[in-house]
């Protein structure tokens, strides 16, 4: 993992201070990210502890577990949100590096990265563009 700056592999996890998304107020986030489709634009899905989605019917089949400790960096069991793709843009992501605001927490085996895969490609709540993007760059495999 390049400490010198952001990591945008696949499988890769960023901590982004004060991150805003779909209206909602800034918070500091973990995002994994999924791949690169342009020079210029990273993917990726919030990993949330908000736990909640795995009971509602119209959410618990859009998330993959991260179960407690399964990661040195995520200090309690987790959620990939997978029902809403993240557009980073990679020049504002290596801003954001130099500043502090961005640091790199780590890496999720690709096993995570195979789960996304398979609830991307059954997803209700993805927009059609958006499984297409994310299933052209996530890797194949099981």
């Amino acid at each position: 993992m390049p400490h010198d700056r952001v990591d945008v592999h696949p499988g890769s996890v960023l901590h982004i201070k004060g991150f805003a998304s779909r209206g909602h107020p800034a918070k500091n986030k973990y995002i994994l990210i999924i791949g690169c489709p342009t020079d210029s634009e990273a993917l990726g899905f919030l990993i949330s502890s908000q736990l909640a989605y795995l009971e509602q019917e119209s959410h618990k089949r859009e998330v993959v577990l991260i179960p407690d400790r399964a990661t040195a960096f995520l200090n309690r069991k987790s959620i990939i949100q997978c029902f809403h793709l993240e557009y980073l843009s990679r020049n504002s992501l290596c801003e954001g590096f130099e500043q502090g605001m961005v640091t790199n927490a780590g890496r999720l085996s690709a096993r995570y990265l195979y789960k996304v895969k398979e609830v991307v490609t059954g997803s209700r709540l993805l927009a059609q563009i958006d499984i297409d993007l994310a299933l052209s760059i996530l890797p194949s495999g099981s």
